[in-house]
Protein backbone atom coordinates (compact mmCIF):
# COMPACT_ATOMS: atom_id res chain seq x y z
CA UNK A 1 0.00 0.00 0.00
CA UNK A 2 2.91 2.46 0.87
CA UNK A 3 4.59 1.96 -2.61
CA UNK A 4 0.77 2.52 -4.19
CA UNK A 5 0.82 5.83 -2.48
CA UNK A 6 4.20 6.75 -3.37
CA UNK A 7 3.74 5.78 -7.04
CA UNK A 8 0.48 8.09 -7.05
CA UNK A 9 2.44 10.65 -5.11
CA UNK A 10 5.47 10.35 -7.81
CA UNK A 11 2.74 10.20 -10.77
CA UNK A 12 1.12 13.27 -9.56
CA UNK A 13 4.31 14.88 -9.10
CA UNK A 14 5.29 14.27 -12.66
CA UNK A 15 2.29 15.41 -14.07
CA UNK A 16 1.50 18.40 -12.22
CA UNK A 17 4.92 19.19 -14.03
CA UNK A 18 4.54 18.55 -17.13
CA UNK A 19 1.01 20.96 -16.41
CA UNK A 20 3.21 23.51 -15.51
CA UNK A 21 5.47 23.30 -18.39
CA UNK A 22 2.73 23.43 -21.10
CA UNK A 23 1.59 26.15 -19.16
CA UNK A 24 4.39 28.31 -18.99
CA UNK A 25 5.22 27.42 -22.59
CA UNK A 26 1.76 28.89 -23.85
CA UNK A 27 2.60 32.11 -21.19
CA UNK A 28 6.29 32.62 -23.67
CA UNK A 29 4.90 33.87 -26.11
CA UNK A 30 3.19 36.92 -24.04
CA UNK A 31 6.17 39.76 -24.28
CA UNK A 32 6.68 42.68 -23.71
CA UNK A 33 6.47 43.88 -27.37
CA UNK A 34 3.49 41.88 -28.13
CA UNK A 35 1.82 43.34 -24.92
CA UNK A 36 3.05 47.12 -25.70
CA UNK A 37 1.82 46.94 -29.30
CA UNK A 38 -1.88 46.07 -28.42
CA UNK A 39 -2.06 48.93 -25.63
CA UNK A 40 -0.51 51.10 -27.99
CA UNK A 41 -2.84 50.60 -30.92
CA UNK A 42 -5.99 50.00 -28.73
CA UNK A 43 -5.58 53.57 -28.14
CA UNK A 44 -4.92 53.31 -24.28
CA UNK A 45 -3.31 56.59 -22.86
CA UNK A 46 0.21 56.67 -21.24
CA UNK A 47 0.88 52.94 -22.73
CA UNK A 48 4.49 53.08 -21.44
CA UNK A 49 2.87 53.26 -18.15
CA UNK A 50 0.15 50.50 -18.84
CA UNK A 51 2.93 48.41 -20.39
CA UNK A 52 5.18 48.90 -16.94
CA UNK A 53 1.69 47.80 -15.17
CA UNK A 54 1.32 44.88 -16.45
CA UNK A 55 4.93 44.00 -15.68
CA UNK A 56 4.68 44.53 -12.19
CA UNK A 57 1.55 42.86 -11.89
CA UNK A 58 2.41 40.06 -13.21
CA UNK A 59 5.77 39.44 -12.75
CA UNK A 60 7.36 40.11 -16.36
CA UNK A 61 4.45 37.80 -17.43
CA UNK A 62 5.76 35.04 -14.85
CA UNK A 63 2.98 34.90 -12.81
CA UNK A 64 0.92 31.79 -13.02
CA UNK A 65 -1.78 33.30 -10.76
CA UNK A 66 -2.80 36.24 -13.12
CA UNK A 67 -1.75 34.40 -16.49
CA UNK A 68 -4.48 31.78 -16.29
CA UNK A 69 -6.60 34.09 -15.28
CA UNK A 70 -5.39 36.64 -18.36
CA UNK A 71 -5.54 39.40 -15.41
CA UNK A 72 -2.25 41.41 -16.37
CA UNK A 73 -3.58 44.36 -14.32
CA UNK A 74 -5.01 42.66 -10.80
CA UNK A 75 -8.53 43.69 -11.76
CA UNK A 76 -10.55 42.51 -8.57
CA UNK A 77 -14.24 42.14 -8.22
CA UNK A 78 -16.29 41.81 -5.20
CA UNK A 79 -12.08 40.78 -3.32
CA UNK A 80 -11.95 38.77 -5.85
CA UNK A 81 -9.75 38.46 -8.77
CA UNK A 82 -11.22 38.76 -12.73
CA UNK A 83 -10.97 36.16 -15.24
CA UNK A 84 -10.82 36.92 -18.89
CA UNK A 85 -10.91 34.53 -21.71
CA UNK A 86 -7.62 36.55 -23.31
CA UNK A 87 -5.24 39.03 -22.08
CA UNK A 88 -6.18 41.13 -25.15
CA UNK A 89 -9.50 40.94 -23.36
CA UNK A 90 -8.24 42.36 -20.43
CA UNK A 91 -6.32 45.09 -22.11
CA UNK A 92 -9.48 46.10 -23.77
CA UNK A 93 -10.77 45.82 -19.86
CA UNK A 94 -8.51 48.18 -19.32
CA UNK A 95 -8.94 50.72 -22.03
CA UNK A 96 -13.08 50.85 -20.83
CA UNK A 97 -11.69 50.78 -17.45
CA UNK A 98 -9.46 53.84 -17.76
CA UNK A 99 -11.80 56.11 -20.13
CA UNK A 100 -14.50 56.05 -17.27
CA UNK A 101 -12.14 57.06 -14.35
CA UNK A 102 -9.12 59.01 -16.13
CA UNK A 103 -11.39 62.14 -17.15
CA UNK A 104 -8.24 64.79 -16.84
CA UNK A 105 -6.10 64.02 -19.73
CA UNK A 106 -3.92 67.04 -18.30
CA UNK A 107 -3.16 65.11 -14.77
CA UNK A 108 -0.13 63.40 -14.30
CA UNK A 109 -0.91 59.30 -14.80
CA UNK A 110 1.25 58.22 -12.45
CA UNK A 111 -0.72 60.77 -9.35
CA UNK A 112 -3.34 59.66 -11.09
CA UNK A 113 -2.73 56.15 -10.27
CA UNK A 114 -2.63 57.66 -6.50
CA UNK A 115 -5.46 59.45 -6.62
CA UNK A 116 -7.67 56.24 -7.49
CA UNK A 117 -5.72 54.51 -4.60
CA UNK A 118 -5.00 52.04 -8.10
CA UNK A 119 -2.32 49.83 -5.38
CA UNK A 120 -2.46 49.54 -1.86
CA UNK A 121 1.25 49.45 -1.72
CA UNK A 122 2.87 52.76 -0.93
CA UNK A 123 6.07 51.57 -2.90
CA UNK A 124 4.28 51.07 -6.49
CA UNK A 125 4.82 54.03 -8.24
CA UNK A 126 8.44 54.03 -7.06
CA UNK A 127 8.25 50.18 -8.78
CA UNK A 128 7.05 51.28 -11.68
CA UNK A 129 9.50 54.03 -12.59
CA UNK A 130 12.25 51.86 -11.59
CA UNK A 131 11.73 48.99 -13.79
CA UNK A 132 14.69 48.72 -16.43
CA UNK A 133 12.40 48.32 -19.59
CA UNK A 134 13.16 49.28 -23.11
CA UNK A 135 9.82 50.60 -24.72
CA UNK A 136 9.75 48.89 -28.04
CA UNK A 137 9.37 50.75 -30.77
CA UNK A 138 5.70 49.72 -32.45
CA UNK A 139 3.67 51.04 -35.77
CA UNK A 140 -0.15 50.15 -35.68
CA UNK A 141 -1.97 48.98 -38.76
CA UNK A 142 -3.95 52.51 -38.87
CA UNK A 143 -0.45 54.67 -39.20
Amino acid sequence: MKRMKHFIFVLLFITSKGVIANQSSNTDTLNTYDVYRYIKCSGILHPEIVLRQAIWETGWFKSKHSLQKNNLFGFRYSKKYMSFDSWQACVDYYKTWQLRRYTNPDEDYYKFLVRIKYATSQNYLSSLKSLKLEIPEVKCDEE
